[in-house]
């Protein structure tokens, strides 16, 4: 398959070495004239000339969210019938945008690569992180069965494990407890942070909760705000259970501090369970 990857930073550089090795011809553009020439030269893609992004069968927009859209309206010329999809990790207000701009031949099925690395760009591409991870592909009523198909076979090429269909808005909900409150957590643990001693005094915990503190602003910025409303709720209801927990503690309400401690474990187990099927 002839395969377009706009963007080639950390994702759309994993992305087409990837797809580049298991047999695809893939050509890809970076607003970066050296990335191009470094993709080029080192086989990652056949070309990096905006023209074959016509006639390819698949285009990959792996950009920031509002850079998604400012592209399209920028090379409408190059879209005609192909099959598009993105990475973008927030889903409801991008496609609403984005559809509402493409030309109604356009085929257009949304995915979400759940996996990353805190370091970004092209030289730090890494196609190992998609071995196991989980891979949601996004149904809307612009989304035709065969070509989730489609975008069910790039998981499947790429290495994901485990694949979900489902709505931008259930997506959008999920992503803002599994992804951004977590983010938002673990840049709290960091900001908090006055002790000058505290390198000093940290084990795994620590180091583990605030590892994806190491965070790409401007990235991540946009995340937050494009999914505002879903997030808004996930921190209140947060903060609702992080304050009970206060509550227990202060009350030195053993009893049930301990079944809420056993009721936390008992689900973490299950969901361990569930992810080494």
């Amino acid at each position: 398959m002839k395969i377009f990857i706009v963007g080639l930073g950390l994702m759309g550089a994993s992305y087409a070495q990837k797809l580049t090795s298991v047999g695809h011809d893939v050509f890809g553009f970076d607003k970066d004239y050296n990335t191009n020439l470094k993709a080029l030269n080192e086989g990652v893609i056949k070309g990096y000339n905006l023209k074959d992004m016509k006639d390819s069968e698949l285009v990959i927009l792996a950009l920031y969210p509002n850079q998604i859209f400012e592209f399209i309206k920028s090379n409408l010329s190059y879209f005609d019938t192909q099959l598009i999809t993105d990475i973008s990790g927030t889903k409801t207000k991008l496609l609403d945008e984005v559809l509402e701009l493409l030309p109604k031949s356009i085929n257009y099925v949304s995915h979400h690569p759940m996996a990353g690395r805190e370091k970004s760009g092209y030289d730090h591409k890494d196609v190992t992180m998609f071995k196991n991870a989980n891979f949601l592909i996004i149904d809307s009523h612009h989304a035709k069965p065969h070509h989730i198909e489609t975008i069910k076979k790039l998981g499947l090429d790429l290495g994901f494990k485990r694949q979900i269909v489902l709505s931008a808005y259930e997506h959008d909900e999920l992503i803002a407890h599994t992804s951004q409150l977590t983010h938002l957590i673990a840049v709290s643990l960091m900001l908090m942070n006055k002790n000058e001693h505290t390198k000093d005094a940290t084990g795994d915990s620590f180091r583990d909760l605030t590892r994806i503190a190491n965070i790409n602003e401007i990235l991540w910025t946009e995340l937050f705000l494009d999914n505002k409303d879903a997030l808004i709720q996930k921190i209140d209801e947060f903060v609702d259970v992080l304050g009970e927990l206060k509550h227990d503690i202060l009350a030195s309400n053993e009893v049930v501090l301990k079944e809420k401690l056993k009721e936390s474990k008992k689900r973490r187990i299950s969901f361990d369970e569930t992810n080494t099927r």
